[in-house]
């Protein structure tokens, strides 16, 4: 079938699109908005899944949000949108807890109050960790208000930001925390946020990673009750009552370009549609390989997309148990498990890659010795059951095909590995486990598209060449959305999203 016009198709249902889309019919009142998925709910990673057998729900994503304190950027958005009051938010009161060598640290869910617990506890780092909490507070703080750089309403040091780019640009957090630190513990603790962007220390780029700690220690964090799918469930239905609609079940085959070089729109499987507007959330390499014809030019695109490396995969494990984990020596919201040589993580990691991600060796240094965070949702939403969340950052690159034999056992020693070094921490919880699944790099392929499994976008290291893979793209009236461009988390892509409203524009 073909459809009448729309204003504009999203190609991806992802937080981004909803967020955007939800933002623009806001501001344009009548505005026609089309928004199609292959899955059959909206939001992308933002979404969960239920298992009335164990009466749980189990969310996709970490649903931690950055910028919800005052003068964050994310609570002001959602409050632009009318959302504050209705997302039940969670704020707890540690930032995590970090599990080592029979020690349980929490820090606190407060910049000055994190530098103080941490000066009590490596009283022998005393400097760095001064200088640490002053880069985070100066040139984190700078990364953080970047689309606030552009738009004039925030107006950085110009010498602080020369300063950065001259010390930190082509730092990796590895590189950044070794001059500062002899300590491999404290250097884990420290690196740990890099889990919520999809990075290990030896991948990301250190100023951007200091943004990332000033967005969730110093402009706070909190979850939404009733999981990300809440809030996209709340983004969609803005702009299905605004006269938009949203089609899920359905696949994009290709975006449709006429001889001017503009787009005219897309096939599916369930018929074309018509606009001169697409926005696309999906993996930028998906997109390129798979949804132009032929005859489209994107050599310089896929040049630049060289350069894009994807963010870490995940391997997670679900787990329920059949009392509430914090009856079970489990009372926080978020912990942070290290390996008691924490040391050892990233070398082993390296080690592994440059020998061709084998097996034993992978697992090794990804599961057994590199930091697991753990998620304990029954703390944050009861209702959805004794519900916890073990999650490593992977790589695809050791898995085998799904649906064979060898990757069935390799997802029984995942399971094992990551339930065992929980219970090595948390004793109580032994015996008490009645349900696990494990969701592997494929997994998220297989729901998403992305590139490697990446669940979280575009890796943000110390080249960023391959980031602005979007700019001067060959046909007119495409947009290209989601973490590839926007960066990592939530905050990231509402920022990005509020930026690409704000540009929008009739054909």
């Amino acid at each position: 079938m073909s459809e009448e016009r729309w204003d504009a198709i999203f190609v991806g249902a992802g937080i981004t699109s909803l967020a955007c889309a939800a933002m623009l019919v806001q501001r344009h009142p009548g505005l026609r908005l089309l928004l199609i998925d292959k899955h059959i709910v909206a939001g992308g990673y933002a979404t969960t899944f239920a298992r009335a057998r164990v009466d749980a729900t189990f969310d996709c994503s970490l649903h931690k949000l950055s910028g919800m304190n005052e003068g964050g950027n994310l609570i002001r958005i959602l409050r632009d949108l009318g959302l504050g009051e209705s997302l039940g938010l969670v704020y707890p009161d540690d930032y995590f807890c970090a599990y080592h060598a029979g020690e349980a640290m929490a820090l606190p869910n407060d910049a000055d109050e994190a530098e103080a617990l941490l000066l009590s506890r490596f009283p022998h780092q005393a400097e760095g960790i001064a200088t640490f909490f002053e880069q985070v507070r100066t040139h984190g703080r700078n990364g953080y208000y970047q689309f606030q750089m552009l738009d004039g309403s925030f107006e950085p040091d110009m010498a602080q930001l020369r300063y950065a780019h001259r010390n930190f640009k082509h730092k990796t957090v590895r590189e950044a925390l070794r001059e500062l630190f002899d300590d491999p513990y404290l250097i884990e603790i420290l690196a740990a946020p890099g889990i919520y962007v999809g990075g290990y220390p030896e991948d990301l780029g250190y100023l951007y990673y200091l943004h990332v700690v000033y967005a969730t220690l110093n402009r706070g964090n909190a979850y939404v009750t009733g999981a990300s799918q809440r809030l996209s469930n709340l983004l969609a239905q803005r702009v299905v009552d605004a006269g938009g609609r949203l089609m899920l079940g359905t696949r994009v085959e290709a975006v449709l370009t006429g001889e001017d070089g503009r787009t005219r729109g897309v096939r599916t499987n369930r018929g074309t549609f018509h606009a001169d507007q697409v926005y696309i959330n999906a993996s930028p390499h998906y997109a390129v390989r798979n949804l132009f014809a032929e005859d489209v030019d994107l050599g310089q695109t896929v040049e630049k997309l060289a350069a894009l490396k994807p963010a870490r995969s995940t391997t997670t494990v679900y787990l329920v148990t059949d009392r509430a984990p914090g009856e079970l020596g489990l009372p926080h919201t978020e912990s942070m498990l290290f390996a008691d040589m924490p040391g050892d993580s990233s070398d082993l990691r390296i080690a592994a890659e440059r020998a061709g991600f084998p097996d034993a060796e992978s697992e090794q240094a990804f599961w057994r010795c590199s930091p697991m965070e753990v998620t304990n949702y029954h703390a944050l939403d009861p209702d959805g059951g004794h519900v916890v969340c073990l999650n490593v950052l992977d790589s695809i690159a050791h898995w085998p095909q799904r649906r064979t034999p060898a990757y069935r056992a390799k997802k029984v020693r995942a399971c094992d590995a990551l339930v065992e070094r929980l219970l090595s921490h948390v004793p109580d919880l032994r015996g008490h486990v009645v349900h696990t699944e494990v969701a592997t790099p494929h997994t998220y392929v297989r729901f998403t598209n992305n590139t490697d499994g990446s669940g979280y976008g575009a890796m943000v290291g110390t080249d960023l060449r391959g980031h602005v893979f979007h700019h001067g793209f060959p046909v007119a009236g495409v947009h290209f959305l989601s973490a590839w461009v926007a960066g990592p988390s939530y905050e990231a892509a509402f920022g990005y999203a509020e930026m690409k409203a704000r540009q929008w524009k009739r054909a």
